[in-house]
């Protein structure tokens, strides 16, 4: 289970960017699951894509993440 924190009414970039982390996460997780007990074919096949899209995506944010924390921009 992931843990998603609380955006609150003002949150901040660091906040948001593990947010969306969790939500990449989380996505790429179920995706992942959902290949795993899909028989073989084309609706596997594309929860495989949808789960390396999700895994791309966080490892995007990732990258966003650490240079913005890094800059001093959080």
């Amino acid at each position: 289970c992931i843990h998603l924190p609380d955006l609150g009414d003002n949150p901040d970039d660091q906040a948001v960017l593990q947010y969306a982390l969790g939500r990449e996460h989380a996505a790429m997780e179920q995706y992942r699951e959902l290949a795993e007990t899909t028989a073989p074919g084309p609706v596997r096949e594309l929860f495989v894509f949808l789960a390396d899209e999700e895994t791309q995506h966080k490892a995007e944010l990732e990258k966003l993440y650490y240079e913005i924390v890094h800059s001093g921009g959080v």
